[in-house]
């Protein structure tokens, strides 16, 4: 500017605020004030119920926030502030662009999905506490929300003949599964409702994952298969389990409620009420009894590497009440476990395969379902495998030069790797000495 003074012929600009000042007025500012007139048309937004933010701003902004609101308005603008932890990598690093681990969601959204973005920000982490972020993690849930669009497109293609209502009225509970499944839908709505009012997220999204995946997919939709009929209790899982997923993920889920049929929008739905009481069940419990044996005798099976195609024979020494429990669901427990016949016996045949379950004693008769010496090579060949790999990790973890060097979470991942190697050692030998 050559001989000017500096700044002479500048003029500020009379709408500039300083940035954390002018943050501090965001609650009523873009509502219209202070134009009164246009404020009072938006007052029906402040105050407001709940601001979410990081906790490292509490200082700079939240507290400005309520500061100012109730300077100018005279009330705080918002009853409770929820702190999130700040997004990291997969190593705990911060996301900067000189290290290159910025993971932008405007490029996974497109890959991945909007849901699946949305929950690996939701689930797995604690309030307040910072969260490690991976690609990893947000395909997986990209692979949870596949799982739920499928979980959705059986239920209304079985339930393509029923219209809504009818369905509702076949809600009836006829068995076992059906009385456990609706049970356990209303307590998962009683958990998860209670979490999202303390803002326990992450465990309320955990928990309806677990009961979405294990108990309805894994469990009822299969034995839906066996017993049939049964267009009224999923008709009335799925109508329930949609409005809790929303918040969560609510793209698929809106689109979902849509090609149901539903007129009003998913997200101005009702949420769901649990309907019966929280007293200990005897029914639920005579099903994760049930459940138990069912995982037992599966368990058993993979063991003694029997292929998944092939049926087997079991008998079971028990009381009367487990026989009664097994024979009143006898199709069930053959077609889950793959087995031609099920009996109870006082005693469980010499050469046959056993394994404990609870009180009972579950036996395989693995005569010709096993092709034991092509079993005792396959073992013998994963036995060569992991033998060099606990000797060569266990040398490296006994160097101190390597383990004064590599990263703590190098040496951590190093150390479960081997102890899982162990196990399965000790598991190959336990399988090769029954075989002998």
């Amino acid at each position: 500017m050559g001989e000017t003074s500096p700044g002479e012929g500048w003029e500020q600009d009379p709408d500039t605020l300083d940035t954390w000042f002018s943050s501090g007025l965001w609650t009523f500012s873009t509502l219209g004030w202070p134009n009164k007139e246009k404020f009072e048309q938006m007052r029906g937004f402040h105050p407001t119920a709940v601001l979410e933010t990081g906790y490292d701003i509490l200082f700079f902004w939240v507290a400005r926030m309520i500061l100012m609101s109730t300077y100018v308005l005279g009330e705080v603008p918002f009853k409770d502030v929820y702190l999130h932890g700040l997004v990291r990598d997969e190593q705990g690093r911060k996301m900067s662009k000189s290290l290159g681990n910025i993971l932008d969601p405007l490029e996974l959204i497109p890959k991945y999905g909007t849901d699946a973005v949305r929950l690996s920000l939701l689930m797995g982490t604690s309030p307040g506490a910072d969260m490690k972020l991976s690609e990893s993690k947000v395909e997986g849930f990209r692979n949870f929300t596949n799982k739920l669009w499928n979980i959705s497109r059986y239920v209304m293609m079985s339930t393509k003949d029923v219209s809504k209502d009818e369905a509702d009225r076949q809600s009836e509970k006829k068995t076992l599964a059906d009385e456990w499944i609706i049970r356990r839908l209303n307590e998962v709505i009683a958990s998860v409702t209670q979490k999202m009012d303390r803002y326990e997220f992450s465990a309320a999204g955990e928990e309806l994952r677990d009961f979405t995946w294990n108990d309805f997919a894994d469990w009822y939709l299969e034995i839906s298969k066996v017993e049939g009929e049964k267009a009224g209790v999923l008709w009335h899982v799925l109508s329930r389990i949609l409005p809790l997923w929303h918040p969560f993920m609510p793209f698929v889920t809106e689109h979902i409620w849509s090609l149901i049929g539903y007129e009003q929008k998913l997200i101005v739905s009702e949420w769901p009420v649990e309907a019966v009481s929280r007293q200990p069940s005897v029914i639920g419990n005579n099903f994760e009894i049930l459940r138990t044996l069912i995982t037992d005798m599966r368990r058993l099976r993979a063991e003694q590497g029997i292929e998944p195609v092939k049926l087997v024979e079991f008998a079971i020494v028990s009381d009367d009440a487990m026989k009664r429990l097994v024979e009143s669901n006898i199709e069930v427990v053959k077609q889950l476990t793959r087995s031609s016949s099920v009996s109870f016996v006082s005693s469980i045949e010499e050469g046959w395969a056993t394994a404990v379950s609870g009180m009972s004693t579950i036996g395989l008769n693995i005569a010709g379902a096993v092709d034991v010496e092509k079993e005792k090579a396959k073992l013998q060949k994963e036995l060569a495998e992991v033998e060099p790999y606990i000797v060569s990790t266990k040398a490296k973890l006994e160097n101190a030069e390597f383990t004064s060097r590599a990263p703590a979470h190098v040496i951590d991942g190093m150390k479960a790797k081997l102890e899982e190697a162990e196990g399965k050692k000790v598991a190959i030998e336990e399988r090769l000495g029954k075989m002998k």
